[in-house]
């Protein structure tokens, strides 16, 4: 199974053989009918990939931006060979100072400090490659140009000076960061029948959603805040080139403190005091026959509430799984933590 994906704390890479297992196991699909499921919180869509490449159709949700272009290349694409011409002229572009340079590539904030998100090279490299796609708006479809817009951010994930998160990135550069940037075609696996894929960006306690077979829950298991973390994706995804605060120039709206900030990205389950009822709000209004939940044993709430609100909901089946943790504990200047944590999948079989 290929599925594909920038570096991310929520990352399912290694889970996707359980999550897909667990689905064949107990999960049953009336016969003659295409199964469908919703991925509420989608992040880099490789849960909802590995469906789409099972036959599932897909709906797929988040609050972030970046998501949205993530969804329209591996869900919504089939075959994107033919924008291998664009994206030869993309790379052999002429670098320019651009906002991406002037405030993540060696830039000095009013505060002082230094941000070395990516150096300048490529920063200069980047700001072009985003300019150019913009400016050929008008003669790309949406998948088109957020297929373009995901290259650029593969290839600069490949090359940036962070520990995994935009808002901690190292004092001294590392050793990837000296690489040139290149952005490749992304991997969208062809299909001979494609199945159907939507996209919707907001909050997965307001959307209508379609009915289906399945719905993949996957919250922020902690007070992390991905709209802060991964603020750069959102950014280059809607290229609005926003005005930026804090040590390390993070869009305002982002910023909780800020007068311009944006509280349509914050979410419930970065809260202990919120996320339950959130889940019960969310299990409540889920069109679908099953709930499939992935969850950590490092989460704010404990994972004996959560299966006691599951078991109100259907009948239900826990697994548990042992696994390394996420990207974040493996680079940067040192290890965070343990090495391992327990993942649990709750699966419930919603009462009619």
């Amino acid at each position: 199974m290929e599925t594909s994906g920038v570096k991310y704390i929520g990352s399912k890479f290694n889970l996707l053989e359980p999550i897909i297992n667990i689905v064949k196991d107990y999960v049953d699909v009336p016969p003659g009918k295409r199964p469908s499921m919703i991925d509420a919180f989608t992040g880099t869509t490789r849960v909802a990939q590995a469906f789409r490449q099972e036959g599932w159709d897909t709906q797929t949700s988040d609050l972030s931006w970046a998501s949205e272009c993530y969804a329209h290349t591996f869900l919504q694409m089939n075959a994107n060979c033919y924008l291998e011409p664009a994206i030869e002229k993309l790379n052999k572009i002429a670098p320019k100072t651009g906002w991406l340079t002037k405030n993540y590539c060696d830039a000095r904030t009013p505060e002082g400090n230094i941000v070395r998100v990516w150096q300048p090279h490529n920063g200069r490299k980047a700001d072009a490659i985003r300019d150019a796609i913009e400016a050929n708006d008008k003669n790309l479809t949406k998948q088109e140009k957020s297929s373009l817009i995901t290259a650029l951010i593969f290839g600069l994930d490949k090359v940036d000076n962070t520990v995994g998160i935009q808002q901690a990135y190292l004092k001294s550069w590392c050793k990837r960061s000296y690489n040139k940037i290149e952005i490749l075609l992304p991997n969208v696996v062809t299909m001979r029948k494609p199945p159907k894929s939507k996209h919707y960006v907001g909050d997965c306690l307001r959307i209508k959603y379609d009915p289906v077979d399945l719905a993949y829950i996957d919250p922020p298991y902690s007070n992390h805040t991905y709209f802060s973390y991964y603020h750069i994706w959102d950014s280059i995804a809607r290229w609005d080139k926003p005005e930026v605060g804090l040590k390390t120039n993070r869009r305002i709206d982002r910023v909780t403190s800020a007068e311009g900030y944006d509280g349509s990205m914050a979410s419930p389950w970065n809260s202990k005091s919120t996320a339950l009822e959130a889940f019960k709000a969310l299990f409540e209004r889920l069109p679908a026959r099953y709930l499939l939940v992935s969850y950590s044993n490092e989460s704010l709430v404990p994972i004996s509430d959560l299966i006691s609100l599951s078991k109100k909901f259907g009948k239900i089946v826990v697994r548990e799984i042992d696994y390394k943790r996420n990207i974040m504990s493996q680079i940067g200047n040192g290890e965070i933590g343990e090495k391992r944590n327990k993942e649990y999948l709750i699966l419930i079989k919603k009462n009619k």
